[in-house]
C-alpha cells in the first residue's frame, strides 16, 4: 500500500509519488527526502502525535517504460480511491500536503469529518535549493507544522 507510520494516526501526510529507493521497498519517504521529512516532522511533533506518510500514487508513474517527474492527472485520479480509503483508516485529525502536487489535488481527497489542512514545502525540493537557501526552508517547515499542530 505504500504506507509508513502508525494507522490510525493524528497526523497524515500526503506526498506525491515514490522515488526508486521508495518503489522498491514499497514505503513512501525512504530515501534522502524522507530522512529530511523525517527530521522535520521530529522537531515539529516532538513526539507528542502519531503520524503516517503516504502518496497520491503508490507506485512510480511511467510512460512508455520511462518514468516520469510528476503524476500525471490520470495516474492520480486512478490512485485516489485507494489514497480515499486510506485516509478513512487512518482518521486523521490533520493532513499535511507535502509539495504543491499533492496540494493541487486536494479537492479529489474525501474527507470524513472537520480535518485540518496544511501544505508544506516537498523535501525534495529543498534539497534541490541552494544551500544558503536550504535552512531557512527547513525551519519554516518546522514552524509551519508547529502552528497547525499546536492541538497535539
Amino acid at each position: 500500500m505504500l504506507v509508513r507510520g502508525k494507522i490510525p494516526c493524528e497526523v497524515l501526510f500526503i506526498g506525491e509519488a515514490p522515488g526508486t529507493s521508495e518503489d522498491s521497498l514499497g514505503k513512501p519517504f525512504v530515501g534522502p527526502a524522507g530522512k529530511l521529512l523525517d527530521f522535520i516532522i521530529e522537531r515539529a511533533l516532538d513526539g507528542q502525535a502519531d503520524y503516517a506518510l503516504t502518496n497520491l500514487v503508490a507506485c512510480i508513474p511511467k510512460e512508455k517504460g520511462r518514468k516520469l517527474e510528476e503524476p500525471s492527472e490520470k495516474c492520480i485520479k486512478a490512485c485516489i480511491p485507494r489514497l480515499n480509503e486510506f485516509i478513512k483508516l487512518c482518521k486523521p485529525l490533520s493532513i499535511v500536503l507535502v509539495g504543491k502536487l499533492a496540494k493541487k489535488y486536494q479537492h479529489l481527497l474525501v474527507i470524513p469529518g472537520k480535518i485540518q489542512y496544511t501544505e508544506i514545502i516537498h523535501p525534495a525540493a529543498i534539497l534541490r535549493m541552494d544551500v544558503s537557501q536550504r535552512g531557512l526552508a527547513i525551519q519554516r517547515s518546522i514552524a509551519t507544522l508547529e502552528d497547525v499542530l499546536i492541538p497535539f
